[in-house]
């Protein structure tokens, strides 16, 4: 399920420093391609482009999301999370961290600017703890 450069690529190089799987290739002001056998469809690469020159797996462009505080982030429920430190692990750009103490530990997003709403955290909660929403949807994250 990769994402596809179209030919409206600039070669900006702007997906490349996003992409939290390193699966975006290509010179600078040339068309860049993603491998996918790597990508894990998180959209990073279509929020920084700014020419929407990605496609999803069905041919429809994806958007370029301004700012990256309107990005999708990692939302964290202290219910159910266990501290099992799996999402401080994946995360490539170390924006989670675990606070607490060593026995009560839980999830916290520490970096929220670095954070490419990749979904690698919430991939790899075995407990459900971590949902990554836009931003309007943070409030109601867990909410029954």
């Amino acid at each position: 399920m990769a994402h596809y450069i179209t030919t409206d690529c600039t070669g900006c190089t702007a997906c490349v420093k996003v992409c939290p799987v390193q699966c975006i290739t290509g010179d600078r002001r040339q068309l860049h391609v993603i491998d996918s056998s790597i990508c894990i469809d998180c959209h990073a690469c279509s929020y920084v482009c700014p020419e929407d020159a990605i496609e999803d797996q069905f041919g429809n462009r994806l958007s370029r999301i301004p700012g990256r505080s309107n990005w999708p982030k990692p939302v964290v429920d202290p219910d159910s999370c266990t501290g099992c430190n799996f999402c401080v692990d994946i995360c490539p750009f170390d924006c989670l961290a675990l606070t607490g103490d060593e026995f009560n530990g839980l999830a916290e997003l520490v970096d929220p600017k670095s954070c490419v709403g990749c979904r690698l955290c919430e991939g790899v909660c075995a407990k459900g703890a971590i949902v990554v929403v836009t931003p309007d949807k943070i409030k109601t994250a867990f909410v029954a």
